[in-house]
Order: C-alpha cells, then sequence, then structure tokens
C-alpha cells in the first residue's frame, strides 16, 4: 500500500464511554483521568474490512459494533466500548491521458487505450466500487502542435462526479487518443474542479487519479514556440494540489514502458510512488492497480483530531491509536517524536507537534491497517504510549 496516509479521513466521533482506570494501587503511569470536562475522554474505532456492525443505534447516533469481546477491550488500564466509526463515502476524479501513444499495441490485437477501457469498465462495475463516486476529465486531446498548457482548458469534466458509473464507461469508450502530454496543466485544472466538488460535499471524501502513458512533454508544441510541459512542473502541480489544509491526494496510474518518473509527480502528490503497468497483459495489471488504489484511498492514515464535543482542550499527551487485523486482538501503534522514528514495527506522530491538528501514521502501520477486517480505536483521555526503547 503507498499512500493510505494521505488521505484526510473526516472522522466522526461518537458518544463513546472510555474509562481510564488505574491498578490495584491506582497508579499506573497511563490510567490518568482525561483532561478537564472531557469525562474519561472518547474513542473512535474504524472498521476497514467489515468487522459485522449490527446497526443498532447508539446513544449518540451511531451504530454499535457486533465486535464481541472486543466491548471490553482495554490496554494499560483504558477500556472503551467497541463502537464502529461512520464510515466516508470515496470520490475519484480521473484525469485521463489521451495522447497519440495510447494508439501503441501491446498484445492480443488491442491498443493500450483498448486495454485500460476494458479494465476501467471492469473496475467501476465491480460490486466493490458500488456507492464510489466517480468523475473523469482529459488531456492530451488538442491536435498535435496545438498543445494548451493553460489550466483553463482541462478545468471542466467531460463527466462529473457521479455514482453512475456507465457515464464514466461510455465517456472513456468515446474517445480516440490524439495528441501530446501536458501534464501539469491537466492537473491544475483537475485540482480546481477537485476542491470545488470536495467544497461542495464535504461529507464525501475525494482524491484525484491522474491515468497516463507517458512523461509530460509536447514536442511538437514546443517545436514550433507553444506549450512546453516539464516533469518539474508536474510534481509542482501535485504538489500545490495536495498541500494545505484543502489538499487532495493525487493517485498515478501510469501504463507503459520507462514511466519511472511518474513516482516523483506521486510523491509530491502526497501518495508516496506511482502504481506503474509495462505493456505486458495490460488489462489485468491496470484493473489490480485500480483496485488497489480504491483501496489505498479508503483506508485513511492521516486522522484528523476532532475537536471535543463539550469544547474542552484536549491533553496532546493523552492521546493513543491501537489496531486489529482481525477479531479483537487490539495491539497498540506506539507514538513516536517524527517521520524519522518509524520503522518496520510503525507507530504514529502528530504533523506538529507545537501545535497538531492531524495524526499520521507510519507506513507499517498503515499497511497493516489495510488488511481486510482490520480496525483502528484512536482514543483521547490516557497517557500515550511512548514507543518501548530495545
Amino acid at each position: 500500500m503507498h499512500l493510505r496516509h494521505s488521505f484526510v479521513a473526516a472522522l466522526t466521533v461518537l458518544g463513546l464511554s472510555v474509562a481510564c482506570s488505574g491498578g490495584d494501587d491506582g497508579a499506573k503511569p497511563h490510567a490518568s483521568p482525561g483532561p478537564t470536562g472531557m469525562a474519561g475522554g472518547t474513542s473512535i474505532i474504524i472498521g476497514t474490512g467489515g468487522t459485522g456492525g449490527s446497526n443498532t443505534p447508539s446513544p449518540s447516533g451511531g451504530s454499535a459494533s457486533n465486535l464481541g469481546s472486543c466491548e471490553d477491550f482495554s490496554f494499560n488500564g483504558c477500556v472503551g466500548e467497541g463502537y464502529e466509526g461512520e464510515s466516508v463515502p470515496l470520490d475519484i476524479y480521473i484525469m485521463f491521458d489521451t495522447s497519440g501513444s495510447m494508439l501503441n499495441e501491446v498484445g492480443g490485437g488491442e491498443t493500450r487505450m483498448q486495454a485500460i477501457q476494458e479494465a476501467a469498465a471492469a473496475f467501476l462495475r465491480d460490486p466493490a466500487s458500488e456507492g464510489i463516486g466517480v468523475g473523469i476529465g482529459y488531456f492530451g486531446y488538442l491536435p498535435l502542435g496545438s498543445t494548451s498548457c493553460d489550466s483553463a482548458e482541462y478545468a471542466t469534466p467531460d463527466v462529473e462526479v457521479t455514482t453512475d458509473h456507465e457515464a464514466v464507461i461510455a465517456s472513456l469508450d468515446a474517445r480516440e487518443p490524439t495528441g501530446e502530454t501536458p501534464t501539469a496543466a491537466a492537473l491544475r485544472g483537475a485540482c480546481g474542479y477537485a476542491r470545488a466538488e470536495q467544497d461542495a460535499h464535504p461529507e464525501r471524501a475525494l482524491v484525484v487519479l491522474l491515468m497516463t502513458d507517458g512523461k509530460p512533454e509536447a514536442p511538437i508544441s514546443c517545436g514550433g514556440g507553444g506549450c512546453c510541459p516539464t516533469l518539474d512542473d508536474a510534481t509542482a502541480a501535485a504538489n500545490e494540489c495536495a498541500s494545505g489544509p484543502d489538499g487532495l491526494p493525487i493517485y498515478v496510474l501510469g501504463v507503459g514502458p520507462e514511466l519511472d518518473n511518474l513516482n516523483q509527480i506521486a510523491a509530491a502528490g502526497k501518495t508516496r510512488s506511482a502504481y506503474l503497468v509495462s505493456d505486458d497483459d495490460v488489462t489485468a495489471n491496470v484493473l489490480h492497480a485500480l483496485n488497489t488504489i480504491r483501496g489505498d484511498a479508503v483506508v485513511p492514515c492521516t486522522l484528523h483530531i476532532p475537536e471535543p464535543r463539550d469544547g474542552s482542550t484536549l491533553d496532546y499527551s493523552q492521546v493513543n491509536l491501537v489496531y486489529s487485523t482481525s477479531g479483537c486482538n487490539f495491539v497498540p501503534a506506539y507514538y513516536v517524536d517524527s517521520p524519522a522514528s518509524c520503522d518496520a514495527e510503525g507507530g504514529w506522530y502528530y504533523d506538529n507537534p507545537s501545535a497538531p491538528a492531524n495524526v499520521e501514521l507510519c507506513p507499517a502501520t498503515c499497511n497493516n491497517v489495510s488488511i481486510p477486517g482490520a480496525a483502528l480505536r484512536f482514543s483521547f483521555g490516557c497517557g500515550s504510549l511512548p514507543k518501548p526503547v530495545k
């Protein structure tokens, strides 16, 4: 998994009961009471693979989870009831490359474009994609030599974000590869639309997916004194879109040979690395990549710290995360002081230790919570567990 870390989940704080109790002597170091007014803290549990929620209404309006012994979960004196956080619906806005190289043959009498169209249709018709909003826009459609580097050219989607996936399939099937690859302008246009869409639907989480088969370039247009796309500019565009409080992660799916340069765009877009598919078995491999991206995008590995419901001040020394890869065998993800302190055992850290807004999961922990059936608990009111010193 590559991104689960860049997606900021909008977490709903359910009315959970968390008690912080001491040991026999009442003096456990991590059994301190919650901050004033927090009544012992609150807790969130996120089911990432379906833990069998019973959908029984809880007093807070959330859903009680059918977690069996998870109801009695505790560690170091922190006890919390098992609830599932409300899932955040996902939207994907695709910026699709229709440059002429999409006509290259990839075997079996198919072009690269045809193979991708088949994979996209299978992905969108998969029951696992039901409920996901998808929109699509294009670049590379202008004639050779007439490429535009104006982001406004690419700011209007061909299909706005919708759960009517057949509309997206029909749009993609109607496209014919034509021109060059103005990636930076396309990303800026896509981001402008995507941010407006996210603002209009804050209850949903939106990511941008760049699908391309080449590095950013327009040699014919540039040679004639026109648009001259560059990898550096595309990387800057991805960083602009993914940065800031309203930033949107940029996933990158590259199809074709020698596309390692696309990793720079993905890293700038806060998704670490691109998903790269060669010209071998394109349909199956693109479908696999799309399925992986879908899984990446729905699992939050950047967690927004919610405000206490009663307006009290959160004590950042009393925050803990625990996770389970299956059932109710919860283990702690330990606090580390910075990304540099992340290792193979994982953990979590604050985005800004002096003024935290988000909790970031280390890559190893992020990978763990992506496993089907995994669950993540985010609790407040008991002293943060430091990583054991070995």
